[in-house]
């Protein structure tokens, strides 16, 4: 199976371990399909070194209520003169088990699907004194019996279970409670949680539009170069969440047309069973005028019957809890940042199938729609229960073929006014120019500065994507290809031209395959060719997150348990299956700078495979307590620094010591979080080795402490 990987993530670790498989991968550098050394239990690995579930056992406030619920559970239980019977489904560490025994819980039955991570839940169980205690069973709830011989011996009367994704369903809960409700669970059983309730919040947002929508493309004097085929104008979008921190969403850019809505709740005590599909209609008045674009969306738990205990996901400006955490806020942490942190549930935004124009004051229905994993959202002016429970699906291509990342670069005009500028500095109206670059419609609106223009496509969806706007548009002097071989006079191309941006780079850094592009022709053009970008180059810093560091450190000591075990387990998985650089967008994530930006590599894209292995190393003056660096590839249009022709996908403004990062919305940058052995005191020194081989497409980073 082809498997689409960062080239970089070839193992530190390989002479330690027995190399008994090979997996195929794509270079995403050279193009190149190429078969690497794995372990043999590599796709083992990276499914614990990914299942999240340390970042959720260091949410504390999750912890605890649901510690305060189960104790809530068991004492009315035994208030009533019976046994407390505790049922864990989804178990992960055992924790929630190892509460119910603390709590007084007459017997425990701890469900696990995942064998890897049931077998170090009995682990952990025993290390923890409660070896016989708790009854772990290794496979789905849904595959337990009940009865002599069975799996457990009675039904339960209480239910623990944490099964909730960012969508609330998007695991199965519905399913998974109805089915323990139907099977496992006595009648008047207590659940933990009790319910959930999804809010809603509908609002003017054109920035978070930008993630869906292609705009018109403009040159520098207004004139539109490029509009969108009326296909994709009329498309009702991509029909999955888009899951983002909205907490760190920036508000100048948001028109709040509702308040926060209730449209669901789900009772999961049993007393009433929730449909798998379902649809519901509430009213709104519109507090301002505006477009509807897109539905902030975001959920809670009330952890026991009587709604004490409330577990909220909400953003902090809806937050119930938000005053009373920003009194008691550290200094030089943003308010938005003084609600609890979570990686595993975030907010998620929906984008409405069509924009709607209302007024201040006017009637709508906020329409709600599930099925048994995924949630959906339409605004009308009435009451407008739709027949069908399907969700509107994209059939134009534009939102199969391009990430939401993609979608905002192709609409960001600042970005667009530099490549613009070079652009028609550079171009000609008897220029032939060479587009390499996946989905780019600058390199389309080129066609209305030159004389032709050729586009390299090799991805068929971006392909049919680039040929619709080339019939909307109506450019004749637009020639798709897909491949280089289809253009029969490379020495006609005056101009060569990228974003550059391709479909399988995961890394800043994974678009020098323009380079390699660029090489496979360069004997045959001519000698006078203009290159854009001419450069790039990869940079660093040294930073203190808030809270991503949070989803590889070490547990330890968790609610007065040893969860040492686990850390081990994930540590050897991580070490097998992750790479030292991962993608992330960092904007979500809040970091200080702990010390000026260092310059890693430069690379010169008209000599690009004439660079011999390179490796430098660079010193970090750290001044505070590191937890990561960050990394990110600044595009040079014409070969200077020059900040009026350098695109980057890092920092928007200079990096002052001590302060915010304001990155990139549209990128994702790199990140090297340091292990928790390897924080950085005061006034150490952090190094970075970075070695590059243009020939194999390699790029390795080996960062150290001093």
């Amino acid at each position: 199976m082809l498997k689409l990987k960062n080239k970089f993530e070839i193992l530190l670790h390989v002479n330690s371990v027995n190399m008994s498989t090979f997996k195929q991968i794509l270079n995403p550098i050279t193009g190149r399909s190429e078969w690497e050394p794995q372990c043999e239990n590599y796709d083992y690995h990276q499914e614990i070194a990914r299942a999240a579930f340390a970042d959720m056992l260091h949410d504390t406030e999750r912890n605890q209520k649901y510690y305060k619920g189960l104790q809530i559970a068991i004492d009315k239980i035994h208030r009533q003169g019976a046994k407390a019977n505790v049922l864990d489904i989804g178990t992960g560490t055992g924790i929630l088990s190892m509460m119910a025994v603390r709590c007084g819980a007459d017997s425990v039955t701890a469900c696990e699907a995942f064998r890897p991570m049931a077998d170090c839940a009995e682990k952990i169980i025993e290390k923890n004194g409660m070896k016989g205690l708790i009854n772990v069973i290794k496979k789905r709830s849904t595959e337990i019996s009940v009865g002599d011989g069975g799996d457990m011996e009675r039904r339960a009367n209480i239910l623990v279970t944490e099964v909730f994704d960012t969508e609330l369903i998007g695991e199965g809960a519905i399913s998974i409670f109805n089915h323990a409700h139907n099977k496992l669970l006595e009648k008047n059983c207590i659940v933990v949680p009790d319910s959930a309730t999804i809010y809603a919040q509908v609002v003017e947002c054109p920035l978070a539009w930008s993630w869906n929508m292609p705009k018109i493309v403009a040159n520098l004097e207004g004139e539109i170069l490029l509009t969108t085929p009326s296909d994709i104008q009329q498309c009702p979008g991509s029909a999955a969440l888009h899951d983002i921190q909205l907490n760190q969403f920036p508000l100048k850019d948001v028109k709040f047309v509702t308040d926060p809505i209730a449209v669901q709740h789900f009772d999961w005590s049993g007393k009433t069973l929730p449909p798998l599909e379902n649809c519901s209609s509430t009213k709104f008045i519109a507090r301002q005028s505006g477009s509807l674009h897109v539905v902030f969306m975001w959920w809670d738990l009330k952890m026991d019957a009587g709604n004490q205990i409330v577990l909220s996901c909400a953003p902090f400006w809806a937050h119930p809890d938000y005053e009373q955490l920003q009194a008691g806020n550290r200094k030089g942490i943003p308010n938005q940042n003084v609600i609890p942190w979570r990686d595993h549930w975030m907010q998620a935004l929906y984008y409405l199938p069509t924009v709607t124009q209302i007024q201040q004051s006017d009637e709508m229905y906020l329409n709600f729609n599930h099925d048994e994993y995924s949630l959906w959202f339409t605004v009308t002016k009435m009451e407008q229960k739709p027949t069908s429970l399907r969700q509107p699906l994209c059939d134009c291509g534009f939102h199969n073929a391009y990430s939401r990342t993609r979608s905002g670069q192709l609409n960001d005009n600042l970005r667009n006014k530099k490549y613009l500028k070079v652009l028609e500095d550079e171009i000609a109206k008897d220029s032939v120019v060479l587009v390499l670059s996946d989905g780019s419609l600058l390199g389309l609106a080129i066609s209305r500065l030159s004389a032709k223009v050729y586009c390299l496509e090799s991805n068929r969806y971006s392909s049919k994507v680039l040929q619709s706007y080339v019939d909307a548009n109506q450019l004749n002097n637009v020639k798709i290809v897909n491949c280089l071989g289809e253009i029969d006079n490379l020495d006609e191309i005056t101009c060569v031209f990228g974003e550059p941006s391709f479909l399988s780079a995961l890394v800043p850094w994974d678009n020098f395959y323009f380079g390699t592009l660029l090489n496979q022709i360069a004997s045959k053009l001519r000698s006078d060719v203009v290159i854009i970008p001419r450069q790039a180059t990869i940079h660093a810093v040294a930073v203190e997150f808030l809270d991503l560091q949070k989803i590889r450190s070490p547990l330890g000591i968790c609610e007065g348990f040893d969860l040492a075990i686990f850390d081990e387990f994930v540590e050897k998985s991580a070490n097998l299956a992750d790479s030292i650089v991962e993608p992330q967008p960092l904007w979500e994530y809040p970091c200080r700078a702990l010390g000026k930006p260092k310059e890693l590599l430069k690379v010169d894209f008209a000599k690009f495979l004439e660079t011999k292995k390179t490796t430098t190393e660079h010193k970090f003056e750290v001044s505070g307590s590191c937890n990561g660096v960050a990394l990110w590839v600044d595009w040079h249009l014409t070969g200077d620094s020059n900040k009026k022709t350098t695109v980057t996908s890092g920092p928007c403004t200079d990096i002052e010591v001590d302060k915010f990062i304001d990155w990139d919305i549209h990128s994702r940058q790199g990140v090297h979080l340091l292990p928790h052995a390897k924080h950085v005191d005061p006034n150490r020194t952090m190094t970075c080795e970075t070695t590059f081989l243009p020939d194999d497409g390699d790029i390795y980073f080996k960062f150290d402490i001093k």
